[in-house]
This record gives C-alpha cells, sequence and structure tokens, in this order.
C-alpha cells in the first residue's frame, strides 16, 4: 500500500467516525430472553406436532384393529335381497312303464 492509499482508507474510517455516535448494545438480558422465547416457541410447536402424529396413528390403528375383528353377531340384510330372475318351477318326473317281460 502506498501512502496515497493509506491516507483514503484513514479518510474513509474517519467519516464513519465522525457520522454519529454508535448505537447502544443490547442488553445481555434481553437477549437472552428473547432468545428463550424463540426456544420455547419452537419446543411447543415440535411437541403439538408430534402430539398430532401419535393422536393420527392412533386413530388408524384403532380403525384397523375394529376392522380387523371377527363379527362374533351374524348381521341380517337390511332389506330382503331382491332376486334378479324369476324363479322356474322343476318338471315334475312323469314315471314311463316298464315294458313288460317276454
Amino acid at each position: 500500500m502506498d501512502r496515497r492509499e493509506n491516507a483514503e482508507l484513514y479518510a474513509a474510517f474517519e467519516a464513519l467516525l465522525d457520522a454519529g455516535p454508535e448505537p447502544p448494545l443490547p442488553s445481555v438480558t434481553d437477549a437472552a430472553v428473547a432468545g428463550g422465547r424463540r426456544i420455547r416457541r419452537r419446543r411447543t410447536a415440535v411437541a403439538l406436532a408430534g402430539a398430532l402424529v401419535v393422536a393420527v396413528c392412533g386413530v388408524t390403528t384403532a380403525v384397523n384393529v375394529a376392522d380387523s375383528r371377527p363379527d362374533s353377531v351374524q348381521q341380517e340384510p337390511l332389506a330382503p335381497p331382491t332376486p334378479t330372475q324369476e324363479p322356474t318351477e322343476v318338471p315334475t318326473p312323469v314315471a314311463t312303464p316298464e315294458p313288460a317281460p317276454g
């Protein structure tokens, strides 16, 4: 670096320092409290999501178990079945005479 670059850099830093007072540093306590709130919010959201997943899995399991159990009581249909074809009469067998021996 030559002297001219040093002078320009020095002038830039002087302009920054002369621009105004530095902002006050935030309180360490305030930063810790804000960080704790964020952590609690995230932890609560994750816990609620986990509880929702467990509830959905429990309901799904209960439904699957209920569907897989054999029915102990025969359930009758609500209405009699409707025939798709008219019942046909079975012909009565006719006795045929036996031929005479001879």
